[in-house]
């Protein structure tokens, strides 16, 4: 008996960030825990960078979710704070930029999540396999975008379209290719859920 109620059928997906995303510089390394993210849509439950939280189950469990409860894993990108507890959910189906994996069988997608109207946009740049997710809700188009905008703790969050496009980041593969990913996501949606900072809307 599934406790957590689900939207009904033809019903807005409903996005809720689980976890908040921090970063901050220790010594020469790094502490990261992104935004973990559940979208409830129809029948699915997806959550989204499942992280390295090391108490995601106990959150869940406040909304009484159940690891079983989780069908869909979606990985923005492989970077391990944002995947680690990915073994926790052994019966989601996991999704990535490219493929879906259910257990060894490997196959691609024709850019949603199956059974949903939810988009998978290919955004590389933070990283080659980096991919986010439009996401129709009664708000408005809600982007899901890894490390496509992410601040340290310290840093103030400008969120004015310039500031956003030319938002450093160290760890980026590839500059252009980030640069254009950002302005396709920025010109798609209405919100934005970092890989870590706060919810934004584009301030001009």
């Amino acid at each position: 008996m599934l406790l957590f109620p689900i939207p009904d059928q033809g019903q807005m997906p409903d996005v809720k960030v689980l976890t908040k995303g921090s970063v901050k510089r220790v010594g020469d390394g790094w502490i990261a825990v992104p935004n973990t993210i559940l979208i409830t849509d129809e029948k699915r439950r997806i959550l989204v960078d499942p992280g390295n939280h090391p108490n995601l189950l106990d959150i869940l469990e406040v909304r009484s979710i159940w690891p079983e409860e989780i069908d869909t894993i979606f990985l923005t990108h492989t970077h391990l704070d944002h995947t680690l507890n990915t073994k926790l959910f052994p019966d989601a189906i996991i999704i990535d930029s490219h493929w879906i994996y259910e257990g060894t069988k490997m196959s691609p997608h024709n850019r949603t999540i199956p059974g949903t109207k939810i988009e998978i946009i290919s955004t590389p740049g933070h990283s080659q396999d980096h991919a986010s997710l439009i996401v129709p809700t009664s708000n408005g188009k809600t982007a899901i975008c890894g490390d496509l905008f992410w601040w340290e703790d310290d840093k103030e969050q400008r969120t004015d379209y310039s500031s956003l496009l030319f938002l450093e980041d160290p760890f980026a593969v590839d500059r252009d290719r980030l640069l254009t990913s950002r302005r396709t996501l920025l010109r798609i949606a209405d919100r934005f859920i970092p890989g870590h900072g706060e919810t934004f809307t584009v301030t001009d």
